[in-house]
């Protein structure tokens, strides 16, 4: 009997855990590496500048119960004998004659190397702080970070604070200073929605259905302006029910989409915005003493320290000549939407052109889509490729496709900002869902199968597509491919429950 191909998970946060797990239950025999002591990734809260939670960040379950759900994960599925935890993948290279991957590590003092048929990268995309370049920064003359190491507000207490960037960090960096700083600025160049985590009395979340974003990926794919009118009504409709009162100077009219910006979710930040607690400024122009800043209306405040919440760029350089965004074209890097930010060159955004089936990187996909199930479907449909369950196209269609999709992102960012891992929703879906062998789309589609199944089992149906979404749905349907799990359809119907005695 032949031996089961050996894997390495690089990180045990979210993504690499789901990895992890599903690359066990397809027989593979992986093993997850984590330079923490903990699983959990950036949900483990940190002091140090190492990127983590904030302390307190507010989630509609708080973030220690985010990190306690990784580990009870991690214990539910018996990965801990998988797991290498305090040690850090410190060096990678490929044996071209064997085809195998050495790994060296490092625990402690001790280093360490070992080495396997197959290599996934799940680090994420959180990995380098990214920060604009701003004119006469160095001469700033009180303190500058970056979020990643603002952990507690009362290292800015009694400071005016100039917060930089309009994102979900900023708004929690923001929201958590108010009380304690002198005073709080967001300078953002573009506007963003605010949505609130509660709509109408219900979490936000639970507005979304299967039927919603089966309809809304088809027509951005079809009829991506519609889509785009449809988005934005959507969102600004949101935003005022969450919030009525839009501050006087953010114009929703403007604020990026999706596919340029996520939204803010935030109960707090607008309401602080009308206290006078936070103030909205425009971009920074440049800094032109040891106190002040100069906008881009050419207003000048005077400020004591400056956070970037700007984001941070995914770091591949471990992967050595197999970082996927070493090559970038022309086209991509002269558009003023790519903002210096690298294009991966993945197929499917996981699978490496060089070596799709050796080499993936988990954390560069981007839509729609709630982030734990979307990974869960993604390394699904990793280790049924790499199980040997699904065949992927020849070299010369997996080239065609990131060609494809590095031209679309492209002409988007073209036109402004544009996330680099964004793709075509309903294509990237109904690619991981048959690779993947959940079969959802033939169940649950518009064809003649999905017609069959909603004649034999309506109510169940209609269920599914419009009731709360859940990841259950992934795992439902035998289909003799990756493992179901018999308890699906029953916690399917008990967390609608609720919804239908409404």
């Amino acid at each position: 009997m032949a031996e089961r191909p050996t894997v390495a998970v690089i990180g045990l946060g979210p993504l690499g855990l789901v990895t992890l797990k599903n690359l066990v239950e397809q027989d593979l025999d992986a093993t997850g590496f984590e330079k923490s002591d903990v699983v959990g990734g950036l949900w483990n809260f940190r002091d140090d500048d190492q990127t983590s939670v904030l302390e307190n960040t507010p989630t509609y379950p708080e973030a220690r119960h985010i990190q306690q759900y990784l580990c009870d994960y991690a214990d539910h599925f018996a990965l801990g004998p998988r797991m290498r935890l305090g040690t850090e993948v410190v060096g990678v290279e490929h044996d071209e004659k064997s085809g195998t991957w050495k790994l060296e590590m490092q625990k402690g003092h001790v280093r360490s190397t070992a080495r396997f048929d197959k290599l996934v990268f799940a680090t994420g995309i959180s990995k380098l702080p990214h920060a604009p370049k701003i004119e006469g920064l160095d001469g700033f003359g009180g303190q500058i970070m970056h979020s990643s190491g603002y952990k507690r507000p009362a290292s800015l207490k009694d400071k005016s604070v100039l917060i930089v960037g309009f994102s979900n960090s900023a708004a929690d960096t923001a929201t958590t200073l108010v009380g304690r700083a002198k005073h709080v600025y967001i300078s953002r160049r573009h506007d963003s929605f605010v949505i609130s985590r509660y709509i109408d009395g219900k979490p936000f979340d639970h507005g979304f259905n299967h039927r919603k974003g089966l309809i809304f990926r088809t027509l951005q794919s079809t009829l991506p302006s519609l889509a785009d009118t449809m988005m934005r009504k959507f969102l600004t409709q949101t935003h005022i029910k969450g919030c009525p009162d839009v501050p006087p100077d953010m114009d929703l009219a403007t604020a990026p989409l999706p596919s340029r910006k996520p939204p803010i979710i935030s109960d707090s930040l607008v309401p602080e915005i009308l206290a006078g607690n936070v103030t909205l400024v425009r971009g920074i122009k440049k800094v032109s003493g040891p106190k002040t800043v100069v906008l881009e209306d050419g207003k000048q405040i005077d400020v004591e320290a400056i956070v970037f919440c700007t984001g941070y760029q995914a770091d591949y350089s471990l992967a050595g000549p197999f970082d996927p965004t070493l090559e970038q074209s022309a086209a991509w890097t002269s558009a003023a939407g790519s903002s210096s930010r690298a294009l991966p060159r993945l197929y499917r955004n996981i699978f490496s052109l060089k070596l799709p089936q050796s080499l993936a990187f988990m954390g560069a996909i981007a839509f729609p889509f709630p982030a734990f199930p979307l990974y869960d479907l993604a390394s699904m449909a990793l280790a049924q490729v790499w199980s040997g369950q699904f065949r992927l196209p020849p070299q010369a269609a997996l080239v065609a496709q990131v060609d494809e999709q590095h031209k679309w992102l492209t002409s988007l960012a073209a036109e402004g900002t544009v996330i680099p891992g964004w793709v075509k929703g309903d294509e990237w879906v109904a690619w991981a869902d048959e690779a993947a062998g959940a079969d959802v789309a033939g169940h649950l589609g518009y064809g003649l199968r999905g017609w069959s199944f909603w004649a034999r089992h309506r109510a169940l149906c209609n269920i599914l597509m419009d009731g709360i979404p859940s990841p259950h749905l992934y795992r439902m349907f035998e289909t003799g491919r990756r493992r179901t799990w018999d308890g699906a359809l029953d916690e399917t119907v008990r967390i609608n429950t609720p919804m239908s005695k409404e």
